[in-house]
């Protein structure tokens, strides 16, 4: 369903300014993939890097994965963006918030307790300068904030029931049962997983390989927290959908599932890409739990983003 909406000048001059700085966050990184995926040693420290094909293979793909973010950003400005079919808007900008949202609250708060704390920012030692993490961690959270402002605008335009709507609006469908027998047992699992997460956040060590607890920081117990509220975030907003009887307005738990499951699949996928492709991030050894814990968050949010889709698609026909 797609509505064509005519912006008044602030809007249109907000949707432009939201692009135009995930636009600019994207440059520089994109700039520097180019330069390493063709040989260049800009803020490399460990020359050895570029001669390994996983490393290669990361860039490349993390490189298609900004194209096509910086597409997704023109897209929101242009009126070809409104005639792209929904999947492939839907997708992309699914996984690259839930993988920035993220971004958006570690870094900021890193970056404060290591400044006060006296923390470097960066561990010393790894292959690439550490200007580069500054560069690139600045960018990532201009995307989070352009994509995010100018996602909302263009959501707003084609689908703007789910704004208007509450969840109790419109007659249950054929799959309203299945969806809530799965949003149940998504809050099992996301239950399971927000537990683990809380433990190793108040200090518990069970599971984790000796190496992360040898060296945990301030960063991980922020991200085993960000990722206990992830769990919890979209499996509530995925059962308040799916059992469809509450007065809020729709884009809340849409907007908890959204994130939260966008979040769980990207982050989730990564770090298994990491953890089985040997590659200089690799840490190698034995990795407790935590592979398994990996596992069972992507599964999560693949069945969180999947089964919000039908919902949504069924209350839109």
């Amino acid at each position: 369903m797609t509505t064509q909406l005519i912006d008044d000048p602030r809007t249109a001059a907000l949707r432009l300014t939201a692009s135009a700085v995930a636009v600019a966050g994207m440059l520089p990184y994109l700039a520097l993939k180019i330069v390493w995926l063709t040989g260049g040693s800009l803020g490399i420290d460990d020359p050895g890097v570029l001669a390994d094909g996983a490393f290669f293979g990361l860039n490349l793909l993390t490189f298609g994965m900004d194209a096509v973010a910086l597409l997704i950003a023109l897209a929101f400005v242009r009126p070809w963006g409104r005639r792209i079919p929904a999947g492939l808007i839907l997708l992309p900008i699914w996984v690259g918030i839930g993988l920035l949202s993220t971004i958006l609250v570690q870094v900021p708060l890193s970056s404060l307790v290591g400044v006060f704390s006296g923390t470097p920012l960066v561990q010393p030692g790894g292959p690439v300068a550490g200007w580069v993490y500054l560069v690139v961690y600045t960018g990532f959270c201009c995307q989070g904030i352009g994509l995010m402002i100018g996602f909302q605008y263009h959501a707003r335009r084609r689908w703007p029931w789910v704004f208007t709507s509450r969840t109790s609006d419109g007659a249950a469908d054929a799959t309203r049962e299945l969806q809530l027998f799965v949003a149940r047992g998504t809050v099992v699992v996301a239950g399971v997983l927000a537990v683990v997460n809380l433990a190793w956040l108040l200090g518990a060590t069970y599971g984790l390989p000796a190496e992360t607890i040898a060296r945990r920081t301030f960063a991980f117990h922020l991200s085993s927290g960000i990722n206990a509220a992830l769990a919890v975030a979209a499996a509530a907003g995925l059962l308040v959908i799916a059992r469809g009887r509450s007065q809020r307005p729709l884009w809340v738990p849409v907007t908890l599932a959204w994130v939260g499951s966008g979040a769980m699949f990207g982050w989730s996928l990564y770090g298994m890409i990491i953890t089985l492709v040997p590659n200089p991030l690799n840490p190698g050894g034995d990795q407790g739990i935590t592979g398994l814990v990996m596992l069972f968050t992507l599964l999560t949010g693949t069945i969180v983003g999947l089964t919000g889709i039908f919902a949504l698609a069924g209350r839109a026909r």
